[in-house]
Formats: C-alpha cells, structure tokens, sequence
C-alpha cells in the first residue's frame, strides 16, 4: 500500500516593495495524515501485473506525497493598495490593520514514489477586512491540471467560504482521476483552504471545509 499524505499548514504574510509585487513564498510543508485506501479496482488490477510491472506502476503511477506551496498575494481592491502603500511608507510589510480586499492563492501538487508530478491544483481566496475586524470571504478562483497519460482533471467538486474565527476562510475540493485500459481505478480528492487575516497575513491547509 503506499501511504498517501496530507500538506500541513503553510504561513505566509502579506505585502511586498510595491503593490503588485507578491509576498516572498513560505516554504513547502509536507506532514502525514491519515491515508485513504488504495481502491480495490487499483488492488485488482495490480494482482494482474508481474512483479516487475506492478512495482513500476505504484512507483510511478499512485500519489505518495501531496505539497501545498504558497503562490501569490495580492491587495484586490483600492483600499488594500493604499493600506499597503501606507505599511510601506513605515518600513512594515503588513499593516497591524490592514484595510481592503485581499487574495491569496495556494498550489498543491501531488507525487508518485519516484518523484515524478501526477497532477497540481490550485484554490485562490479572497477576504475584505475593515480595521481589525474580517467582513467577507468568497472563492476567487480554483482549478487543476494533469498531463501524467491515465489520469485526467475531474474539476471542483466542493467549496465554501464565509467568515469564521475572524478570518475569511475558503476552500475547494477537487477530483483527479486514474483510468487503466476502460476502468476508472483510483480517485484522489484533495482539498486547500485559504484563511485571510484581517492585517492582511493568511494560511493555507489542506482542510477540507471552512471550520
């Protein structure tokens, strides 16, 4: 069986020397998590493999690893840009009150033992905040690409966002799907969550849901 696991956590601030430019990425986080079953289609068909064959399918076919990396930051709105153009013109690179819209995007990509990539995904937040005080969240933009030969995108299958704890949370969850010969065999369905801060700093994590 090969485990399957899960990307913890990833912190990243908002800001930059300008208004258009990105906060610097935070580092990729890759934690285990509980791992889902290999499906019993993908247990069948292995069981018709020689040994050779079957070791090279699972090296380089099935998803060991999953990592969330922080993408790009951005101010929405005219507001956020003046807030940030005020944070720099003090030297900071997040304003203790950072007020606008915001977005915030995070990429997740999932790979086989090898090392070689199987698919990638991506969910965008985005969360206004006046003062000290996160007002709204909604979902900017999400979606997923694959060129590995068998597995295909199956688009966003869920999503949510709204305000919780103060943070403007959003997520979506995707499908990607793994086809031998005229079967589907194996369906992976990861999920990303953005949380806005209301100083303009966010996290990401693969929850799946907003609470």
């Amino acid at each position: 069986m090969v485990a399957l696991l899960s990307a913890g956590a990833v912190m990243f601030a908002g800001g930059g020397a300008h208004a258009n430019v990105p906060a610097e990425p935070a580092a990729s986080s890759v934690t285990s998590a509980p791992a889902p079953e290999i499906s019993p289609e993908v247990e069948a068909y292995l069981d018709t493999l020689s040994a050779e064959d079957r070791a090279e399918f699972v090296a380089t076919m099935l998803p060991a690893t999953t990592t969330l990396t922080y993408g790009e930051q951005r101010p929405a709105n005219a507001a956020a840009v003046a807030s940030l153009n005020a944070a720099n013109a003090r030297g900071l690179t997040v304003s203790p009150r950072a007020t606008g819209c915001w977005t915030a995007r995070a990429n997740g990509s999932a790979k086989a033992p090898a090392g070689n990539t199987l698919y990638t995904y991506y969910h965008v937040g985005h969360w206004c905040a006046s003062g000290s005080t996160v007002t709204s969240a909604k979902i900017q933009e999400r979606g997923g690409e694959t060129s590995t030969p068998g597995w295909r995108w199956g688009g966003a299958i869920a999503g949510s966002s709204g305000v919780v704890g103060n943070q403007g949370r959003s997520y979506s969850q995707v499908s990607f799907i793994l086809k031998v010969g005229l079967w589907d065999v194996q369906n992976p369905t990861p999920c990303v969550r953005v949380n806005g801060l209301y100083n303009a700093a966010a996290s990401t994590s693969s929850t799946c849901g907003i609470y």
